[in-house]
Parts: structure tokens; C-alpha cells; sequence
């Protein structure tokens, strides 16, 4: 029978912030007005006192903050602190590899790959970007305004989404992009990628055409890139009764047999290798991102959220150990595991499986009108499975980060309008016994969105070598400067402190803010004195490209593009976590892996 609780998600989170005597009385100070630069942003002192496990752990966090916090913006450009600087590294629709594939649209998620990693190395001066491109701007890209698409608008569509390796290297202090290296690589919508895991098994299919709808992503320990496709309803429909898609890819092109049950999974790339596959085991949803850890036994620890309103957040458990010292027995440690929902109100991790629920998930009243008679059925109609097992609907669970010397699970509910949460909040998970493996849970706020903290809508994150939390925000691009989001300026980049000794302590400072209509994404520590940054979307709502609404970043009256940027400034990026660790509970060492 189901495991479903009375408690929505809406009154467990009001319940948890009446027991912590929300916010700091200081919120709403007149230094909580509208483009403050740092306000409190969490619940009281009190909350600290949930820190208890892993305390120990967190207070060599540093408490400095390596910037002067900048006011609102709303230019038309990167905004940034005094002594720090940006350039522009590759941009939509540059070539990036030796036969000239071209670097997509809209860059999401990106991870730092050492060029010399499989050596054991981690070089900051060259190595491989691993960058989502998730979607495209049809006016920008093709001309596209409306109406019915072309064969040709929709073949340059599939060009411009996927996943893009890029081989950078700094020199005399400047970045550049090596076009001729054997690891500059492109993933698109057309590409043959191997499939694998349960669903694959049970339809006999080996290898499908693509990947879209790329979004956020991890790094495992074993230095590969994990990118998830989130909105793949858009490309060929939610499941194969669709007849129609957003996109018009379903109406126009289907010539390689595609089916939407292709779409939506974890696809493990190796940046050395050029591997490319799917990972069915650990579900088929809207997703987001992939936050790795080990668990006390070894085994690899994934945790993910379902970016809809009132849906789930998930961790995968990997059925094999992790082996530090042995990188090809680790290549299909993702084939197989169990997938885990959460269930807020118990504080319990709920197995998403077939067996021992078939009387349950095999009557379609329960799942959303699904046939369902398998575990790769249950997987691939994930969402309604999990809710019909008891997992807790909620406020769109957008990155979910792990601290690397915690293991803290970290997760940005970037708003629910439904619920009345219109700015969202930060989340923080707190394993049984600090193991990622453990069935229990118990949970907290870490942070909450709106004028009192001058932020809104928390999307990617990531940690600094101190473990400090940085966030980038994704409020609606037809909302931003206006309404009930007029305080927040353009979208930006917050830093938290996440020492609970801290007096500093999950305060929100704002490091930059990002050109007219964009949102700022996938940032990623790589030394002292570097982070990349990816600008997504600028522009967004343009009416025609005669009169884009921004002109970044070539200016003039050239059309925007989604653009990788690298910021360097004195970060003092030089703490123990190094710019991207891995909390791993079987040795209680972070693994560093930037």
C-alpha cells in the first residue's frame, strides 16, 4: 500500500521555519531593503544548532568574504566587484574541435576535467570543460519567429543542444581555447549515445540517437562529466502517445527512431575517452542535476531532483563499491543500484522499485494512467511512481550540492507559485550517522529567497575550497526588474557562508550579476584565482532581432549569445576542499577532483 503522509510539502516547510523562529531579527532592518548588498537570509541562531552532525568538520570554513559585495544591477553586461575581471571564452555558434563542430546554445552546467587527470593530476591551467548546452533561442539561432519549422530550422536545432567538450589552456594569464585537441569533442541531438541500465535491457535497445535538454550535471569520483536531461517534453513529447511536441521535432523530423522514453536520463560522458551513455537505473524525470558522495561501504551515492512543481527529490545508490585505484572498474558503476524519493515528513528515503508494489504501481489509477509491470517501467514513468509510493511533492528541487567536508546535502527549491513560495529557498538534508547511504534523514532551512534576503529563485550551486555555498539565481527573464521581483536586479551570484560559528552564517553577499534577461550558471572554482561561469539566455524575450533587448556580450547592435565566461580576481581560493571535492564517509577525506 502506499506510503503517503497527510503533510504537504508547503505545511512541512512552515512548520520546520515556526520551529526555528524564522529569520534573524534583522531581516527586516532597513538593511534588508531592496539592493542590499548582504542581509540575512536564513532562520535564527537556532538553526545552527541542527549542524550538529558534522560540526567538527565545517569550522575550518573560512569566514572572510574576497570581495566587496556589489549593489543591484541591471546592465546590460557582467557586473563584478573591484579587482575582478571577466573574459569571454567561446560563445554560441564558435568551432571548437578538429572537424569543426560548432558550440551550442544556451550553456548550462559545466565540469572541470584536469588534462592531466588520469594521471592523478590536478592541473589549473589546462584541462577540459564539460558544458550542457540545453536548449536554443529559435529567433537568434535560425531566424525562427513562428509558425510551422523547417527541416532545416529544426536540423540546426539538434546542432545547438547536447553536451560540448572544450579543450582550454591559460596562457600568460589569458585564456584560450584549443581547437585542435583530440579531447574537443560535441554531443548533439543527432549523435548515437549507448543506452544501458534496466529500461534499456527490458526494450533489447543497446544505442539511441541523441542528447537534449541537457541541464545541470555532476562530476563523479571517477573524473567523468554526468549531464541531465531535464525538459525533454519539449523535443519529441512526454511518452510515446504524444503527437505533438513544443519544439516540432515529433512533427518534422522522426527518421532515426526517436521516442520520447529515450529522452530525460543521466548521460555519463568521459572527457578522456569520449564515452557516451545513458544510465536508466537511476531514473527518467525532469532532471535537473546529479550531486555525487561516497557512503559508508563504499558504494556511489547520486543525488538528483525532479525540476517540476510537486515533484520529488531522489538519490540512487549504486549496487558495486567505488575503487579509488582502479578507474576502468569503475566505468559502469552506474548500471545498476536502486533509486531512492524522499519523504519529508518521515525523514525516510523511499526505494522506487517494482518488486514488492505491484499491486500498487500495476494499477494505472495510481501512476498517472501508466501501464506498469516492471522495474524499467517504474523508472522510465519515475514521477508518478514515487509519489504513489509516499515520496514528497515539491517546490521544484532545481542543483543539489553535497558539502564536500559535511556531506550537508544542499538543495535549491527554486519557487512554487502554487504554494505562495515565490522566491524559494535553500534546503539542507542531514544523513543518519553522515552516511549518504543511510535510509533516514532529518532536514532543515538553510536559507529562504525574497526582499528580506535579497535574493530569489536559488538555481546551480557550488562550493568553494573553504566550503562557503555560491549560488546564481533564476528568476523568470519576463519578471525580472519588475513586480514583486523589482528588488532583485538582473540575475546574480550569491555567496553563503556555511560555518554554523560563523556570524555570517548562510547570509547571502552578492558577487555579481549577469546581462539584461540572462541567468548565470554552472559556476566552477578552478584554483586561487578563477571561475567559470556560463551566461545563459540573454535577451530572452526579444521580439525580433533588429531590436534584440540585449546586445551581449559583442555589443553594438549584434544579437546575444549564450556565452562561457571565465572571472578571475583574489579569490583566495586556496582552502582544503580545492575548487571541486566529493564528501566521501568511507574514509572521511573530501576527494578533491579540481
Amino acid at each position: 500500500m502506499s506510503n503517503q503522509n497527510n503533510n504537504t510539502w508547503k505545511e512541512l516547510v512552515q512548520a520546520k521555519m515556526s520551529r526555528r523562529g524564522f529569520l534573524r531579527g534583522a531581516a527586516m532592518s532597513a538593511g534588508a531593503a531592496a539592493g542590499a548588498a548582504a542581509v540575512p537570509a536564513t532562520m535564527t541562531a537556532a538553526l545552527a544548532s541542527v549542524a550538529s552532525v558534522g560540526v567538527a568538520a565545517a569550522q575550518d570554513a573560512s569566514t572572510t568574504i574576497p570581495f566587496t559585495p556589489i549593489e543591484i544591477a541591471t546592465a546590460d553586461d557582467v557586473t563584478l566587484p573591484e579587482g575582478f575581471s571577466y573574459q569571454v571564452l567561446i560563445s554560441r555558434g564558435d568551432t571548437f574541435t578538429p572537424d569543426g563542430r560548432i558550440y551550442g546554445d544556451n550553456n548550462d552546467w559545466q565540469g572541470w576535467f584536469p588534462i592531466d587527470g588520469l594521471e592523478g593530476g590536478n592541473s589549473t591551467e589546462e584541462g577540459i570543460l564539460a558544458i550542457n548546452n540545453e536548449y536554443f533561442n529559435s529567433l537568434f539561432l535560425t531566424g525562427f519567429d513562428g509558425g510551422e519549422k523547417s527541416a532545416e530550422e529544426v536540423a540546426a536545432e539538434k546542432a545547438a543542444v547536447g553536451v560540448s567538450h572544450v579543450h582550454v589552456r591559460r596562457v600568460n594569464g589569458e585564456w584560450t581555447v584549443v581547437t585542435d585537441s583530440e579531447f574537443a569533442r560535441r554531443y548533439d541531438g543527432t549523435d548515437p549515445i549507448e543506452f544501458s541500465g534496466p529500461f534499456a535491457e527490458e526494450l533489447g535497445v543497446t544505442e539511441v540517437i541523441g542528447t537534449l535538454a541537457n541541464c545541470s550535471g555532476g562530476i563523479t569520483p571517477w573524473r567523468t562529466n554526468l549531464s541531465c536531461e531535464e525538459n525533454y517534453q519539449n523535443y519529441y513529447g512526454e511518452d510515446s502517445t504524444a503527437s505533438r511536441s513544443s519544439y516540432q521535432w515529433r512533427e518534422v523530423d522522426m527518421t532515426q527512431g526517436q521516442i520520447p522514453e529515450h529522452y530525460g536520463w543521466v548521460v555519463e560522458t568521459d572527457p578522456y575517452t569520449g564515452r557516451a551513455v545513458k544510465r536508466t537505473a537511476m531514473g527518467r524525470f525532469r532532471h535537473e542535476n546529479v550531486a555525487m558522495a561516497i557512503g559508508a561501504s563504499g558504494r556511489a551515492v547520486a543525488y538528483m531532483g525532479d525540476d517540476a512543481r510537486n515533484r520529488a527529490v531522489y538519490k540512487f545508490v549504486s549496487e558495486g563499491t567505488y575503487n579509488p585505484n582502479d578507474r576502468a572498474a569503475n566505468a559502469n558503476l552506474l548500471e545498476n543500484g536502486t533509486l531512492y524519493a524522499a519523504d519529508f515528513g518521515r525523514g525516510e528515503w523511499i526505494p522506487v522499485v517494482w518488486e514488492g508494489n505491484e499491486d500498487l504501481l500495476g494499477d494505472p489509477a495510481n501512476v498517472d494512467g501508466y501501464e506498469i509491470d516492471s522495474l524499467g517501467d517504474v523508472l522510465t514513468y519515475c514521477s508518478p511512481c514515487a509519489l504513489a509510493l509516499g515520496a514528497t511533492p515539491t517546490d521544484r528541487p532545481e542543483d543539489i550540492e553535497v558539502h564536500p567536508g559535511t556531506g550537508h546535502v544542499y538543495i535549491a527549491f527554486t519557487n512554487n507559485s502554487n504554494h505562495g513560495n515565490y522566491h524559494g529557498h535553500i534546503t539542507r538534508i542531514l544523513e543518519d550517522n553522515e552516511d549518504p547511504e543511510s535510509l533516514t534523514f532529518g532536514w532543515d532551512i538553510f536559507a529562504v529567497g525574497g526582499p528580506q534576503s535579497g535574493f530569489s529563485s536559488p538555481d546551480n550551486m557550488t562550493f568553494d575550497s573553504f566550503g562557503n555555498l555560491w549560488m546564481v539565481t533564476d528568476v523568470s527573464s519576463s519578471r525580472l526588474n519588475g513586480g514583486i521581483f523589482e528588488f532583485h536586479g538582473n540575475n546574480a551570484m550569491f555567496m553563503f557562508p556555511t560555518d554554523p560559528a560563523s556570524p555570517d552564517f548562510g547570509r547571502a553577499f552578492r558577487f555579481a550579476a549577469g546581462p539584461i534577461e540572462c541567468e548565470m550558471c554552472g559556476p566552477i572554482f578552478v584554483g586561487e584565482d578563477t571561475l567559470f561561469v556560463n551566461v545563459q539566455h540573454p535577451g530572452e524575450v526579444s521580439e525580433t532581432r533588429e531590436n534584440p533587448t540585449s546586445n551581449w556580450p559583442e555589443g553594438g547592435n549584434a544579437i546575444p549569445k549564450a556565452s562561457n565566461i571565465v572571472i578571475t580576481g583574489p579569490f583566495g581560493n586556496n582552502g582544503p576542499y580545492g575548487g571541486y571535492a566529493i564528501f566521501n564517509a568511507q574514509t572521511g577525506e573530501p576527494e578533491s577532483l579540481v
